[in-house]
């Protein structure tokens, strides 16, 4: 079977298009010749979308603190040029806007003659962080719009991790994220133009928190993220990867390509805190400097991350 395998061209394409993994070839002029089933599910773009375009054109991915794969430090460049395999983790941009923490493999595709040709890029969902709504499915208080925890069940967290709190006197942490700039926005273009920035914004915190993390909404344009026992350390770098991943997601909207801006601040719940006074007192930590993603009434190009 395995000889038929490798002498049937067509089985063998068959087998690596319906592998559960992403898998796309380029060329020396990292032009993508192949992208697999797989590829398209994990990022949204269809074969015949990217095959014959430069990779840069559609792989767009950052590192864990927004800063983009660039120059020879690519994963792929460096497979090219050095014939060395690289493993990365890298967030991808999907087609609908968020990020996608994907865990990103690359190989040489060497000819007979030892020339390096290509390279074969393999990538997956990362494990360790979230691939599915937040919170206990046996709830089934999901926010209609975004799909993650509503206010109501974020609200029954809370409080359970506050009761936590005065019981063992270990601490959580507490992540605000605050969208800014949609109340301006839904005012010129209509209310449901705030809906895609609401569910980019939902799909990039979900993806970018592990696992045991809880994500929900919370007041109308602001998510709240809880972190069991973390450290102040893990809580301050969770807070500062989540907002620079934001700042890298877009939304399209008629044509144009809008940044989603936000504002996050965070901090560990102990001892005596009660949730009114720690959100009161909670003060932003990041801030996008110009809210124009959202107020401006002419879209722009949003800077993407090269990968």
């Amino acid at each position: 079977m395995v000889s038929n395998l490798l002498d049937d061209p067509k089985l063998f394409r068959h087998v690596v298009e319906d592998l559960p993994v992403g898998i796309y070839f380029v060329d020396r002029e990292r032009r993508i010749r192949f992208w697999n089933r797989g590829a398209e599910h994990l990022t949204g773009y269809l074969s015949h979308e990217v095959v014959g375009h430069v990779l840069e054109e559609v792989v767009q991915a950052c590192d864990a603190q927004g800063d983009s794969f660039g120059g020879e430090d690519r994963p792929v460049t460096v497979t090219l040029n050095e014939r060395r395999p690289q493993l990365v983790t890298a967030f991808f941009l999907h087609k609908s806007g968020h990020r996608v923490p994907m865990s990103v493999r690359t190989l040489p595709i060497v000819e007979r003659s030892g020339a390096v040709v290509g390279a074969t890029v393999v990538f997956e969902e990362a494990i360790g962080f979230q691939q599915r709504a937040s919170g206990p499915a046996m709830y089934g208080c999901l926010d209609r719009v975004t799909g993650i925890p509503s206010r109501r069940l974020t609200q029954a967290v809370l409080n359970e991790c506050m009761a936590g709190v005065e019981g063992t006197h270990v601490g959580f942490g507490l992540i605000r994220i605050r969208l800014l700039g949609l109340k301006e926005f839904g005012a010129k273009h209509g209310p449901q133009s705030v809906v895609p920035f609401l569910r980019t914004a939902a799909h990039t915190l979900r993806h970018s928190l592990e696992a045991e993390n809880f994500l929900g909404r919370w007041d109308e344009n602001e998510f709240l993220a809880v972190l069991p026992s973390a450290s102040p350390v893990t809580v301050a770098t969770t807070c500062d990867s989540l907002w620079h991943l934001l700042s890298h997601s877009e939304v399209l909207w008629w044509g144009d390509h809008f940044l989603v801006e936000s504002e996050v601040a965070h901090t560990v719940v102990t001892t005596g805190d009660t949730l009114e006074s720690v959100l009161r007192e909670m003060k932003p930590s990041h801030a996008s400097g110009v809210a124009k993603a959202a107020t401006a009434g002419a879209g722009r190009n949003a800077e993407r991350g090269r990968g």
